[in-house]
């Protein structure tokens, strides 16, 4: 079962500016902050003195100031709340991988599974309260089985507010209509019909409350909300990045700063996590480690392979260079370390080869993934295999971590082939050739300067142009390839582009690849 903890900050854009410009919000003083819209400026916040003054969010600075003339104002700045919202959520990730912003002053995590690390559901609310009031922010908490039932617990009952699993329903009784996120008309049409609490809808049967509303689409909304609320109706709940597909967590109660306890616990969850991954026959291809610091800011750490990999020891490896560069700030209190891909642990290249001195043989993967750990992802790159009968277009270069397609790629049907060369030309090489029959296999040809003597020829083979990729553009022409050999022993690959009797241009002669 789904656990869902709903954050509410009453007060957070003026917590949010005292944050990050004390002086701007004095105690002593009236402060509003305003915005302006079609109905002329309104107020958007209050701080605590403002409230007590009568000041109400929603008013017209005008009429707030004609009863308050000592009334300061500043101009509110949603989107910079949004912004610092976003950070406070990542923030949050160490009690849970899926959360998100949940409105302008909201947020919402998801720790099904999470909360025996803090030693159960009320503990980890105390653990979250607890912080963000050290932040010196105002926040309400709930906990319930679904997001509607957590975010009416949050900002209509008793704060911390635990709905124990199952219980939705009975929490969500005693709460007023307005906690069903419905709108100020819907709100108040339920409460002229004698509606005022949640658990007054349970009695009613739905098709007499669709028969008290006017509009059909009233009366679905009202019925949508209470039943995603009872869970009886999922809700899309997206969070901010897609989920791990698994990860390890380590706190501590008293932070970590220095790097040598920083490195030692990171392998510790390395650990942890190639355990994980290997009693499930998986590989990680990308892991992040996440560093949540005691002062809310979060610090992440990143990379990936280019096989599926669950040991320990190589992982450290790659995350142990970029562990120096990063900065505790005043200490490091939880860790995650999370498999962000992962795929079944399949065979790869064993080694290289023997090594001269009689030492372990190296494996490539691990090369490639130190690499482009310190070079750069765009830097390291490997061959793929296309579906094309060009040889220049049957491969791609693609970067070395590149993912893996979800869908089977089209592959050209099996069949033998004549023998290709092992070295072949980035691209094609024009060369004059004098040929025994026009349509036949070269007997000279030069190349680069230097004329050659062909003593052997097999071919040709007919290579026929992809006609649907230049359908717009300039079309290619037919190659005829041959596979020859000079007097000296060396062998060629040429071909021939178009034919000797049409109306086209005259052909042309290529070198294409080099035999041993």
């Amino acid at each position: 079962m789904r656990r869902i903890v709903s954050v509410w900050f009453p007060l957070w854009p003026i917590e949010q500016l005292r944050r990050t410009a004390p002086a701007a919000v004095p105690d002593d003083t009236a402060l509003a902050l305003v915005e302006s819209g079609s109905h002329g400026i309104r107020i958007t916040a209050v701080n605590a003195k403002a409230a007590a003054d009568g000041v109400r969010v929603g008013q017209a600075l005008a009429d707030a100031r004609a009863a308050l003339p000592a009334l300061a104002s500043r101009p509110a700045e949603p989107h910079c709340d949004r912004v610092a919202l976003l950070k406070l959520a990542r923030w949050c990730g160490r009690y849970g991988p899926n959360r998100n912003v949940d409105g302008p002053d909201g947020i919402w995590i998801d720790i099904t599974g999470v909360a025996h690390l803090y030693g159960g559901e009320e503990r980890l609310l105390e653990d979250l309260s607890s912080r963000l009031s050290a932040f010196g922010l105002t926040a309400r908490v709930g906990l319930a089985d679904t997001l509607g039932a957590a975010h009416a617990q949050a900002r209509f009952a008793a704060s911390p507010a635990l709905a124990l699993p199952g219980e939705t329903e009975a929490s969500l009784a005693p709460l007023p209509v307005e906690a069903l996120r419905l709108t100020p008309e819907t709100v108040l049409l339920l409460k002229r019909l004698g509606l005022r609490r949640i658990g007054q809808l349970y009695r009613l049967p739905r098709a007499a409350l669709q028969r008290r509303f006017r509009s059909s689409e009233t009366a679905e909304a009202v019925l949508a909300r209470l039943d995603q609320a009872l869970g009886a109706k999922s809700e899309p709940c997206r969070p901010l990045a897609e989920p791990p597909a698994l990860f390890v967590q380590r706190s501590w109660p008293d932070p970590l700063i220095s790097a040598e306890a920083l490195e030692a616990e990171t392998a510790q969850l390395a650990s942890e996590l190639c355990a994980v991954l290997d009693a499930r026959g998986l590989g990680a291809r990308r892991i992040c480690l996440s560093l949540y610091r005691a002062d809310g800011t979060v610090a992440d750490v990143s990379t990936g392979m280019s096989f599926p990999c669950r040991e320990a020891e190589h992982l450290m490896t790659l995350l142990k260079e970029k562990l120096g560069a990063l900065n505790a700030g005043f200490g490091i209190d939880v860790l995650v370390l999370s498999a962000e891909r992962v795929e079944r642990k399949g065979a790869h290249q064993a080694a290289l080869g023997p090594r001269l001195d009689g030492a372990a043989r190296a494996d490539p993967a691990l090369l490639v993934d130190r690499l482009t750990n310190r070079l750069g992802r765009a830097r390291v790159s490997r061959l793929k295999a296309r579906a094309s009968h060009i040889p220049e277009r049957a491969e791609v270069r693609t970067p070395a971590l590149s993912e893996r397609p979800r869908k089977k790629e089209a592959v050209w049907p099996s069949r033998p082939t004549p023998p290709r060369p092992p070295f072949l030309l980035t691209s094609p090489e024009p060369i004059r050739v004098i040929a025994d029959i026009p349509e036949g296999p070269p007997a000279r040809f030069t190349w680069r300067r230097v004329e050659h003597r062909v003593v052997r020829a097999q071919g040709p083979e007919r290579l026929a142009p992809e006609w649907w990729r230049e359908i717009e553009a300039e079309k290619s022409r037919t190659r005829d390839y041959y596979r020859i050999e000079d007097e000296g022993g060396a062998g060629y690959w040429v071909f021939r582009e178009g034919f000797y009797d049409c109306d086209e241009a005259p052909p042309r002669w290529f070198v294409h690849g080099l035999f041993g």
